[in-house]
C-alpha cells in the first residue's frame, strides 16, 4: 500500500504472524475436543477462531489464510446435523488446510509485509500550517511507536525519525513547533545532544527541545542544557508530565481530536484498526466486549461509535439499540462493521444509523475514508478552523471524503491569483468510461466502493502540493503542484490513466476493470480565469471523450471554435426535425444464393435546405450527444413502415431494418411507439428487423434484455450490426437470440486484401450455429459476392448492386419490379 503507514503497520504485521502460533494452538485444541465428545461448544469456538481469521488475516494482508478461514466458517454454518459423524468428515480438509497455512505463515516471514527497516515517518496526512508538530527522534523503535501513538492520540501531528544523522534535514522540512530527542544513538553517548547543539548554532531557530534518556545523570542533564534544551524527562516516560509541558510550558495545545470508539472482540483487529486510526489524528479508545464499551462511554467523551455487529454477550445490534435508548449518548453516531453480507443485518443497522454498514475486512485505506467522511467535531480535523455540521458536508464530498467542487473552485481561484509569472500549473478532469456498466453489473453499493477505492489510489499518486475533488458521479478534478516544467504535467497525467486502469480485486474475487478518459488545461497558457478553466477542461474532456480509445487530451483555442460549430449545427437539427428535413433512403438486400431482393435497410439522410445531403456522419454524433437521436428513430420507423406498407402490395415477403442506438433501448415508451406504429400502417411484426450493436447491448444489459424480451414478445426480429467489431462475446449470443447476424464491411474488405478466409468463414458457421442468418455488409466486387457463395453466406447489401436510394429511384429499377438481380 503506498501509504505513510507503511512501516508501523509492517510491525503490525509481524505482530499478528507471531500471534498465529495462538490462533492454531487454540483450533487444534478445540478441534481435538469436538472430535472426542461432539459437543457444540467446540464447534462454536472453531467458527469463532475461523470468522476471526477471516477477518483479521486479509486486513493484515494474509490472503489466503482468510479464503481458508472463511472455507471453514462457511462449512460450519451451513452443518444441517450439530457434531455428527457427517460434518466431522466435512471439517476435515478444511481444517487441516487452515492449520497447515497457520503453520507455513507462522514461519514464513515474507509472508507479512517484508522486512522492517525503518521506522522514520516524515510525511503526514492532510498537513497544514495550523497543526501542532511535534518531531520525535529516538532510536527505540517500540518506544518511539508507544510514544507517537500516545501524543496522537491527544491531538498533536507527531513525525518520527529514528536516526539522529537526519534530524537536520527533517526539521527544515517539516518545522515542527518542539522536537523530542533522545540522549544516546546506537551506543554513542551524548550522540542527540551534540548534533542539537550543532543545530542550534548554526540554524539558530528557537524550537524547543525536550531530551530524553534512559539513565539519569548530572553529566547528561548538563549537556542537555550546554546543547540548549529547554526540558530534560527520563524514561519510563512520565506522559502525563510530557502533556503539561507541551501544553501549558510551552504553550502548544492542539484543537480536540474527533474521538473513535471502536468495539470488536477480535484483539488483533482492534490493534490494527486503532494503530491506522491514532496515526490519522484521531482520539481511539477500545472496546472487546459491548459491556465494556458502555463503561467505556461512561467516562469518556465519543464523537463516534464503530461497532461489529457479531460479537459474544450480545451482539453490536443490541449495543447500538441500548447507546440510541441512552438519555446521554443517543446524540452519538454509530456506524456498523460486519463480514456479513445479511440483508436483514443491513436493514438493522441502516435503522440504527440512517446509513450503510461497513464490509469487513476493512483496508486502512476505507477505515480512514469511512471515518473521515462521518467527522463532524467542531474543531475540524483537516482544516483546523471553527466550521459546523452543515458546513463540513459542503466542503466534502461524503462518499470520498474529498474536498467538494465549491473548495475545488476556491483553491483554483486563489492559485491563479497568487501564480508567479513564470509559473504554471493545470487542471485535469478525469472521467470514467462506462461506469455505469459497473452498476449495473454489480449494483450501487460495488459501484461507490469502486469511486472510493479509486478516490484513495488517485491521492496516492498525487503530492501535498496537489489537490484532488470528486466533482460528481465518476468524474473526479486535480489541480497540480506550480511547476516550471511542463513534462510533470504529463507525466502525472498518464500516471493517473494507469492508476486508473489497474484491476479491483473484491471479497467475492470479482475483479472491476476501469479505463478513463482525461481533459488538462494548463495555465495561465490557456486563461486565467477559474470559470472559463472549468469550461475548457469540459471541452477537452469532451474531445478525449470521443477517440474511440481511452485518451489524454489538452486544450486548445480549436476545439472551442468546433464546440461553437456543433453547438450551432445541433439548433439546426432540431429545426431539422421539427420540419421534416430528415428521410429515409434504403439500401437493398439480396439472397447470396439466387439474387432474390428479400430487404431493404433504412438509412437516414439530413436534406438540409441550404447544404443539400447531409451524411450521417456529420449529424449523427450530435443526434446522440444531445440527446435526439430517440427521435430520429421514431421517424425513420414511421418513414420505413409505411414506405415498406406500400411495397408489400408488389411484394409481400420484403422486410425493412432500421438501426437502434443505446438511448433507443432505454426509452420508456419506445415499445409503445413501436407496437402503434405496427398496427397503423397494418405491417406484420415479424417483417421489421432492429439492428442494434453488441457493445450497445453489453453497456447496459440489465435494461437491454428487458427491451429484448419485450420485442420478441411483439414479434419483432433482431440483428446483431457491425458484428465482430465490439465486445464479440459468445456468451452474449445465446441470451440475445437474433435471427440474424450483419458482418461488418471490414472483415469483407479485409479478406480482398489478404484472401484469408479463416475469420469471414468462422464469423458465417458461428451465425448459423446460433440458428441466425448471415448478411455480409459493403460488398463491392463481384468476388467477393462468389466468395460469400462459397461459404454459404446467405444475404448481402451493398454498392455491388445498389448504393442507399430513395423510394421513388427503387421503384423504376428493375431489380425491383422483377424482384430478383439478373
Amino acid at each position: 500500500m503506498n501509504s505513510q503507514f507503511d512501516d508501523e503497520l509492517a510491525i503490525l504485521r509481524e505482530r499478528y504472524r507471531r500471534n498465529l502460533l495462538n490462533y492454531r494452538s487454540e483450533i487444534e485444541q478445540h478441534w481435538s475436543s469436538l472430535q472426542q465428545d461432539r459437543r457444540s461448544v467446540h464447534l462454536e469456538q472453531l467458527a469463532m477462531l475461523a470468522h476471526r481469521l477471516a477477518g483479521s488475516g486479509r486486513a493484515y494482508g494474509f490472503e489466503k489464510l482468510s479464503q481458508l478461514a472463511r472455507s471453514l466458517e462457511h462449512t460450519i454454518d451451513h452443518q444441517e446435523k450439530p457434531a455428527s459423524d457427517d460434518l466431522l468428515t466435512q471439517l476435515t480438509e478444511p481444517v487441516n488446510q487452515l492449520l497447515a497455512r497457520l503453520r507455513l505463515d507462522e514461519s514464513d516471514q515474507d509472508s507479512a509485509a517484508g522486512p522492517h527497516t525503518s521506522t522514520s515517518d516524515l510525511t503526514s496526512p492532510d498537513y497544514n500550517p495550523d497543526e501542532v508538530r511535534i518531531l520525535v527522534v529516538d532510536d527505540d523503535t517500540d518506544f518511539c511507536l508507544k510514544l507517537c501513538h500516545f501524543l496522537r492520540n491527544h491531538g498533536y501531528t507527531v513525525f518520527s525519525l529514528n536516526d539522529i544523522a537526519g534530524f537536520e534535514d527533517a526539521v527544515a522540512r517539516i518545522s515542527p513547533q518542539a522536537v523530542i530527542v533522545d540522549m544516546d544513538f546506537y551506543g554513542q553517548r551524548k550522540a542527540g545532544a551534540q548534533t542539537v547543539l550543532s543545530w542550534h548554532e548554526r540554524s539558530g531557530k528557537p524550537v524547543p527541545v525536550i531530551f530524553v534518556s534512559a539513565f539519569d545523570s548530572m553529566d547528561l542533564r548538563l549537556a542537555a542544557v550546554r546543547a540548549g534544551g529547554n526540558f530534560f524527562l527520563s524514561k519510563p516516560l512520565d506522559q502525563h508530565r510530557l502533556l503539561f509541558i507541551l501544553g501549558s510550558e510551552l504553550d502548544l495545545q492542539p484543537a480536540d481530536a474527533f474521538r473513535v470508539l471502536l468495539v470488536d472482540d477480535d484483539a488483533d483487529l482492534l490493534i490494527l484498526y486503532e494503530s491506522i486510526l491514532t496515526r490519522s489524528g484521531y482520539a481511539v479508545h477500545t472496546a472487546s466486549s459491548a459491556t465494556e464499551a458502555i463503561n467505556l462511554l461512561e467516562q469518556e467523551s465519543v464523537d463516534l461509535v464503530l461497532i461489529d455487529v457479531y460479537m459474544p454477550e450480545f451482539n453490536g445490534i443490541e449495543l447500538g439499540q441500548l447507546i440510541r435508548q441512552h438519555e446521554r449518548f443517543a446524540h452519538i453516531s454509530l456506524l456498523f462493521m460486519s463480514a456479513s453480507a445479511d440483508t436483514d443485518v443491513r436493514l438493522a443497522c441502516a435503522r440504527l444509523t440512517s446509513d450503510e454498514f461497513i464490509n469487513k475486512p476493512i483496508e486502512p485505506w476505507r477505515l480512514n475514508m469511512v471515518i473521515k467522511a462521518r467527522s463532524t467535531r467542531k474543531h475540524n480535523h483537516l482544516t483546523r478552523t471553527y466550521i459546523n455540521y452543515d458546513q463540513h458536508w459542503q466542503q466534502y464530498d461524503q462518499l470520498t471524503a474529498l474536498p467538494s467542487l465549491k473548495t475545488f473552485r476556491k483553491a483554483l481561484q486563489l492559485r491563479l491569483e497568487t501564480l508567479n509569472p513564470s509559473e504554471h500549473f493545470a487542471v485535469l478532469k478525469i472521467d470514467i468510461r462506462h461506469f455505469h456498466t459497473v452498476n449495473n453489473l454489480y449494483g450501487y453499493f460495488t459501484g461507490n466502493q469502486v469511486l472510493q477505492r479509486l478516490a484513495w489510489e488517485l491521492s496516492q499518486s498525487l503530492t501535498l502540493d496537489d489537490l484532488l475533488c470528486r466533482e460528481s458521479g465518476d468524474e473526479f478534478l486535480v489541480m497540480t503542484a506550480v511547476t516550471t516544467d511542463p513534462s510533470t504535467i504529463d507525466t502525472l497525467a498518464k500516471t493517473l490513466a494507469v492508476e486508473t486502469s489497474k484491476p479491483m480485486q473484491f471479497d467475492d474475487q470479482r475483479t472491476v476493470l476501469l479505463s478513463a478518459d482525461i481533459g488538462v488545461v494548463v495555465a495561465p497558457k490557456d486563461t486565467n480565469n477559474a470559470d472559463e478553466l472549468l469550461q475548457y477542461l469540459d471541452t477537452a474532456l469532451f474531445a478525449a471523450r470521443r477517440s474511440t480509445e481511452t485518451s489524454i487530451c489538452y486544450f486548445d483555442t480549436s476545439m472551442r471554435q468546433r464546440e461553437v460549430l456543433t453547438f450551432d449545427l445541433a439548433q439546426e437539427v432540431r429545426r431539422g426535425l421539427k420540419d421534416g428535413q430528415f428521410i429515409a433512403v434504403y439500401q437493398p438486400i439480396f439472397s447470396v444464393a439466387d439474387g432474390k431482393l428479400t430487404g431493404f435497410e433504412a438509412l437516414a439522410r439530413w436534406q438540409h435546405p441550404v447544404r443539400g445531403l447531409v451524411p450521417p456522419l456529420e449529424f449523427i454524433p450530435v443526434l446522440e450527444e444531445h440527446g435526439l437521436i430517440t427521435q430520429l428513430t421514431k421517424s425513420m420507423l414511421e418513414l420505413a413502415l409505411a414506405q415498406l406498407a406500400t411495397w408489400r402490395a408488389k411484394h409481400p415477403d420484403l422486410y425493412v431494418s432500421v438501426n437502434l442506438s443505446a438511448r433507443d433501448i432505454q426509452e420508456p415508451d419506445f415499445i409503445r411507439v413501436l407496437e402503434h406504429l405496427l398496427h397503423h400502417y397494418q405491417v406484420p411484426s415479424n417483417r421489421v428487423l432492429l439492428e442494434i450493436t453488441e457493445t450497445v447491448l453489453l453497456a447496459d444489459w440489465h435494461n437491454a434484455s428487458k427491451s429484448i424480451n419485450d420485442l420478441k414478445a411483439l414479434g419483432v426480429k433482431l440483428a446483431l450490426d457491425d458484428f465482430g467489431t465490439g465486445y464479440s462475446s459468445l456468451s452474449y449470443l445465446s441470451k440475445i437470440q437474433a435471427s440474424t447476424l450483419k458482418v461488418d464491411r471490414s472483415f469483407i474488405n479485409s479478406w480482398s486484401e489478404s484472401s484469408d478466409d479463416n475469420l469471414l468463414s468462422t464469423m458465417v458457421q458461428l451465425g448459423h450455429g446460433t440458428g441466425m442468418k448471415v448478411v455480409a455488409e459493403g460488398v463491392e466486387t463481384i468476388e467477393q459476392l462468389n466468395y460469400l457463395k462459397e461459404i454459404g453466406c446467405d444475404n448481402y447489401q451493398g454498392y455491388l448492386l445498389s448504393k442507399p436510394m430513395s423510394s421513388d429511384d427503387i421503384s423504376a429499377t428493375e431489380w425491383f419490379k422483377t424482384g430478383r438481380v439478373v
